[in-house]
């Protein structure tokens, strides 16, 4: 978020609907790679809930985290380094990956990539977007569709390659017209399918063979999170255990004090990600928690989670959390992260990996204990 901003003027909760949605995969196209096969459609599902109220809030100037650490950092992950050089010159790369279960699992390249986001989509199931920028990975997978809704979280990472297996006519226009460069599996090369996976569940490329193919407008991703200084403790309560409900797919994250790290478990047994040919359990360093009211797609009836204004946020870092809220203006806008809407002190993570959660605004769908 753009800090001159919020130092004179919060929104703290402003609600744009989006103008497009998407379906599963491509109705139509072909997957260039080793093997040519077209892309099935899938049964849209739509859902229903209410706006947040719009109101406005005046503040103080405020210092926040970024005009006062100093700290050279790698951006997606707040890593502290000695040198600008050890920043990777690419922009964020962001491919779309299948969460339904069945066949789909284990993915592959979630514990690679800096950040992974989940959100709802129109099965009542979660699906991720997993963003790499720092490292790379081989294979990445399965590939699947984006949705309308990808446009005003993706473009935090400032243009950021995007490779999807394609959408509806709605949500293609949506990603086409947008700032994400588009790699679209129906055109682009560098995609394959698995002989041991059933389609749709079957699409792989990896960061090689994506980086490539950005063109002079991607961007350089900057940071999106705010991190802890060096000499800085977190002091959020303890919270080890972090529930989390996606519709039909239930989270739990568990935190681990050896290694300072949450590992996660889906609909009761361990949620697995293949990392170069090993497979292991998925891991973060951080757990951001995104409530979001989701709206409907007005092209399609798709959810349409609203990301843009405000909404209450849980930082989970360390085994302990921190609440408050989070503020956002614009798609290019970092992620705001506030103990509350008028003093505007940020919120801390920990360096590392970070899966943002953007799970519905509704009682229940988030529980913690430590």
């Amino acid at each position: 978020m753009n800090k001159t901003v919020i130092a004179s003027t919060v929104v703290a909760a402003l609600v744009l609907a989006a103008c497009s949605g998407g379906d599963d995969d491509a109705t139509s196209g072909t997957i260039v790679g080793p093997a040519e096969t077209t892309v099935p459609p899938s049964t849209v599902a739509s859902t229903t809930t209410e706006p947040l109220p719009t109101t406005t809030t005046t503040v103080a100037p405020t210092t926040t985290q970024a005009a006062v650490d100093d700290v050279l950092r790698m951006p997606l992950t707040g890593e502290p380094i000695d040198d600008p050089d050890q920043i990777p010159d690419r922009p964020a790369l962001v491919v779309k990956l299948t969460n339904a279960g069945g066949d789909a699992f284990p993915q592959a390249g979630l514990n690679s990539a800096d950040i992974v986001i989940e959100e709802v989509i129109n099965d009542s199931v979660s699906r991720l977007a997993a963003v790499f920028h720092s490292a790379d990975a081989d294979p990445v997978g399965p590939v699947r569709s984006g949705r309308a809704q990808d446009v005003d979280v993706l473009l935090a990472f400032d243009r950021p390659l995007f490779a999807w297996s394609g959408g509806n006519p709605a949500v293609t226009s949506a990603i086409r017209d947008s700032d994400l460069v588009d790699i679209d599996a129906r055109f682009a090369p560098g995609f394959y399918r698995r002989q041991a996976r059933r389609s749709p569940n079957n699409l792989y490329t990896s960061t090689d063979v994506l980086w490539p193919q950005a063109t002079d407008e991607a961007g350089r991703p900057d940071p999106v999170f705010p991190y802890v200084a060096p000499d800085e403790e977190i002091t959020g309560a303890p919270a080890t255990r972090i529930d989390l409900e996606f519709d039909s797919t239930q989270v739990r994250w568990g935190y681990d004090e050896a290694s300072g790290r949450y590992f996660r478990r889906q609909n009761g047994a361990p949620h697995n990600t293949e990392e170069g040919g090993e497979v292991e359990q998925v891991w973060t360093d951080n757990v951001v928690v995104l409530v979001a009211d989701y709206g409907v797609n007005v092209f399609d009836g798709n959810p349409e989670a609203q990301t843009l204004g405000s909404n209450r946020v849980l930082v989970f870092t360390g085994g302990t959390v921190q609440e408050g809220v989070w503020i956002r203006f614009e798609p290019a806008d970092e992620f705001g992260l506030f103990d509350n809407d008028v003093d505007l002190n940020e919120l801390h993570l920990q360096p590392g990996r970070t899966w943002l959660e953007i799970p519905r605004n509704r009682e229940g769908t988030v529980d913690w204990s430590s």
